[in-house]
């Protein structure tokens, strides 16, 4: 590894870097690259995370952010399921795998960051109720709570016969409900292809007039 490209590392401002950053900082053939990288990775520099993903070991570096490696390592995708409603206060558990959904089939990946589990859901509403988020110098996308829940309900066949049910058996408060989204709600009604989601999202609407 030449010194150029180790200090290269000591200054990116990401805590990772991808094989196309590496195309692009080092003008030399692939195989050149390629031994770079593995020199890289022999001294400790890089870590791989998987395929042309690599952790930067750098006291310096911004702290690892799960959410938004976890777009990096399987995409398209976004955060849901447990994590998401995490995220938002929903469930008071911490979730230590990083759960997402993606419209790639259903996988798990083991990093030395942490594990990543991904649910396959339909290409159809994939990006209704999803949002951008900010954090530090990290940027992912995330489910809204009720695009979450739907989620939950398609990739783990979940079903709920009442309010109460869905709150005991996630543990969410009844007020967390109040303030939903009744347009997300009819919008993922109308473009979410399982009858079990639809249903739902429909009890959601009964329960609270909407």
């Amino acid at each position: 590894m030449g010194k150029e490209f180790f200090e290269i590392l000591m200054a990116w401002p990401k805590p990772y870097i991808s094989g196309v950053d590496v195309h692009h900082i080092l003008d030399k053939s692939a195989d050149s690259r390629y031994g770079i990288i593995k020199r890289a990775i022999r001294k400790g520099v890089l870590v791989p995370l998987r395929r042309d993903l690599y952790l930067i070991k750098n006291p310096r570096s911004p702290l690892v952010n799960a959410f938004e490696i976890s777009g990096l390592i399987y995409g398209p995708s976004y955060v849901s399921l447990e994590s998401a409603l995490s995220y938002h206060g929903w469930i008071p558990e911490a979730v230590l795998t990083t759960t997402a959904v993606s419209v790639k089939r259903t996988k798990e990946f083991e990093t030395p960051v942490g594990v990543f589990s991904y649910e396959h859901i339909p290409m159809k509403g994939f990006s209704l109720g999803v949002e951008r988020h900010l954090q530090e110098s990290a940027t992912f996308f995330v489910a809204t709570p009720i695009k979450a829940l739907a989620d939950m309900v398609y990739a783990r066949k979940r079903t709920w016969g009442s309010l109460e049910d869905l709150s005991e058996d996630l543990r969410i408060e009844p007020e967390k409900f109040q303030n939903i989204d009744k347009k997300l709600i009819v919008e993922l009604i109308e473009s979410y292809p399982c009858l079990r989601v639809k249903s739902m999202l429909r009890l959601l609407l009964r329960e609270f007039n909407l």
